[in-house]
């Protein structure tokens, strides 16, 4: 059965267009809408910014509305390298049962592409013409990215109810709106734009965060005890990091050896093969068929091989200190990118600073385990986010 969902595009602060998928409707922002960067703050039970007015209740009783999907309670998706909305087919109709859920082509993948409105000679924007985006190809932009799509979701509820969504999509609420409550679920490198996000604008926009089988550092280091028991376990230093360069740096048509390699890392059955595994050949060859074709979406391999230059060599432990808010780590024990010690280390980083709602969670598959494990997944994510919102 099709997943529920409306898509829509918002613009980045640099002037890129990016899509994302939501389980309820989204209207058209508020027309002053600028992208911005800096952390929004409230001083009391109003504020105002440049998107607008918002009000925030002080009683944290009155942020859980009515049980149903909301648009106060927001479950954020953040799917992995050359991946794409898409990768959430088996989530997002459960988790949008009780909640809000918005899931996003990060720049460069899906549906989002790498396009950016064309300027003239003198700096004026063209009318409906585009231009290839040739930057972007950072971490920190795609935390930036979030930023602003977290401003325009924000900025969009102005217009909507944040009651019980029926047929007809929100109800048109009045008065002041409770604050969005945000659960961020980061899968491979979107656990990377989480963190790199707290490193830019702190944990302040977020209830709670879940990581997907992603280590805060995939190079081994000499700094931390950083060695193979921890780093990734196929790009880790500059030979390796220059082997997947040239796997990526192609044109979408003559990828698709790198394609099926990234199965084989991400699919547990494929990785580390176990006689108990129940996959069909049929459902194997679907696999293959879905995958291969999202990671053929993304338009240029020589931004993916830029791209995950600077994600392998991005170290994000010291900013996994700077989490305040509950943390669940979820990985696969026959994952073909990580240890389980790898992912560990932000439990341990969080700790360390005196956050104690930090915990792990290890499954029976891969790197892809909200795929090959769904129904738990959902199951997890869900009560996760229930203690995160009545805590």
């Amino acid at each position: 059965m099709p997943r529920p969902h409306h898509t829509t595009t918002f613009t980045a602060s640099d002037g890129a267009l990016l899509t994302l998928t939501s389980s309820l409707p989204i209207s058209s922002p508020d027309p002053s809408y600028i992208p911005t960067s800096p952390i929004l703050t409230f001083t009391g039970p109003t504020a105002t910014t440049t998107a607008g007015t918002r009000a925030r209740s002080a009683s944290k009783a009155s942020v859980i509305a009515e049980e149903g999907p909301n648009y106060s309670r927001l479950i954020l998706l953040l799917h992995g390298f050359s991946g794409s909305s898409e990768y959430f087919e088996r989530n997002f109709r459960e988790l949008g049962e009780r909640h809000w859920v918005v899931a996003w082509d990060m720049r460069g993948h899906g549906g989002s592409g790498l396009r950016r409105k064309k300027r003239g000679k003198k700096g004026v924007e063209g009318e409906g013409q585009y231009e290839s985006y040739e930057g972007g190809y950072h971490v920190a932009r795609l935390a930036v990215d979030l930023k602003n799509m977290l401003d325009f979701l924000k900025t969009s509820r102005l217009g909507l109810g944040v009651g019980h969504a029926g047929a007809g999509g929100g109800c048109q609420g009045q008065g002041p709106k409770p604050p969005l409550e945000i659960v961020g679920v980061g899968c491979s490198i979107g656990a990377a734009i989480l963190w790199t996000y707290v490193e830019l604008f702190t944990d302040a926009d977020f209830s709670g965060f879940v990581f997907v089988d992603q280590a805060p550092l995939q190079d081994r280091s000499m700094f931390g005890e950083w060695d193979e028991t921890k780093a990734n376990k196929g790009c880790y230093d500059e030979k390796t990091m220059l082997g997947a360069q040239a796997a990526w740096n192609k044109a979408s048509e003559d990828r698709h050896a790198t394609h099926l390699a990234l199965l084989d890392e991400c699919l547990g059955y494929r990785f580390h093969p176990l006689p108990t595994d129940q996959v069909s050949e049929e459902e194997k060859k679907r696999d293959e068929a879905f995958f291969t074709a999202i990671s053929a979406q993304c338009p240029s391999g020589a931004w993916l091989a830029r791209l995950i230059a600077d994600h392998t060599r991005y170290d994000h432990r010291e900013a996994c200190e700077g989490i305040t808010k509950p943390v669940v780590v979820m990985g696969g024990k026959r994952s073909g990118c990580f240890s389980l010690e790898g992912m560990e280390e932000v439990v341990k980083r969080c700790r360390r600073s005196g956050n104690e709602k930090a915990e792990v969670s290890w499954y029976e598959s891969g790197h892809w385990l909200f795929w090959e494990e769904a129904e738990r997944f959902n199951g997890e994510v869900l009560e996760f986010a229930r203690r995160c919102w009545s805590e």
